[in-house]
């Protein structure tokens, strides 16, 4: 049952926290990470209603904004409801309490997981926000059923997409009366669930590109970290007679330095027509750019 309600008690209410390490790393990504994830939890918000009836409409609202952290003060907002006897009862605050019940819990589940590899796992998610429905009492609405797996995977996804504008000592929470829960910046979609159920439209090209690197491959047995368009991107470089030089110290590449190289891409777009992945192959290495001195020196402090 949801917790009992006086009329001025505020219901729907949560902060979006992006904690970030101060003085350094481009101040932008901060502000671009909490843009992508309040336009996720809405989407998220979205999908979690529309089980209850096509015409429950539901938004959030900014309450505030304070500064140290950047935190986003929001709230769940019940705009229309799907018939009268539902608006002329006291079901606003069940849903407002439900929908904050089921982001900790979409969230939390995310924090556990390195990837998701099966669109199957999903199920244990549908599970437990069926679970918070009908201990909120939300199944009174009629022809309430969980939200589907690719709309719960879309929604995850962005939040995902939204995390990599984070630098590594940068985090992110959603906190509520309901308590804590972070956002895992680690978790990963298989490049299979989003090529299989995610994706209406694949564009693949080759060019030249300058990627900023975060963390080599020393081993030469997994991917690049790389920095692009101000976003995490990791990347096979298949240039095998420059990988043996680099693994043999004929030639030296830093974090913070940068390479040239030809680069075949292919990104992802989902059926809203946003992109929800890239995948980044080198094909060639043309040159290394050296980062400046000043600032080598801080990335390796």
């Amino acid at each position: 049952m949801v917790e009992k309600m006086n009329d001025e008690q505020e219901y729907g209410l949560f902060e979006l926290v992006v904690d970030f390490k101060k003085g350094s790393g481009d101040p932008s990504r901060v502000f671009k990470a909490m843009t992508g994830l309040i336009e996720s939890v809405q989407s998220l918000d979205n999908h979690l209603s529309s089980p209850l009836s096509p015409n429950v409409k539901t938004t959030i609202v900014l309450q505030d904004i304070q500064a140290g952290s950047l935190k986003a003060k929001l709230k769940n907002v019940v705009e229309d409801l799907p018939n009268e006897a539902l608006k002329q009862a006291e079901v606003r605050p069940i849903i407002g309490y439900f929908l904050l019940k089921a982001k900790h819990k979409v969230i939390d589940w995310c924090s556990d997981k390195k990837e998701i590899t099966d669109k199957n796992e999903i199920k244990q998610l549908q599970s437990e926000i069926k679970r918070i429905a009908t201990e909120t009492d939300i199944k009174q609405i009629p022809a309430y059923t969980e939200p589907d797996a690719e709309s719960l995977l879309i929604d995850i996804n962005d939040i995902r997409n939204s995390l990599t504008n984070l630098e590594v000592d940068d985090y992110a929470k959603l906190q509520s009366d309901q308590g804590v829960s972070s956002f895992n910046k680690k978790m990963e979609i298989s490049t299979e669930i989003i090529r299989e159920y995610l994706t209406r439209e694949k564009i693949t090209s080759e060019g030249e590109k300058i990627l900023k690197v975060k963390k080599p491959d020393y081993l030469g047995y997994s991917m690049w970290a790389f920095r692009y368009q101000n976003k995490s991107v990791d990347a096979k470089i298949l240039d095998d007679n420059w990988l043996k030089d680099f693994q043999s110290k004929d030639i030296s590449v830093l974090p913070g330095d940068s390479i040239r190289a030809i680069v075949k891409e292919e990104v992802s777009y989902g059926h809203n027509n946003e992109v929800i992945g890239m995948h980044f192959e080198i094909l060639r290495v043309l040159e290394i750019l050296p980062a400046p001195k000043q600032k080598q020196q801080l990335l390796l402090k």
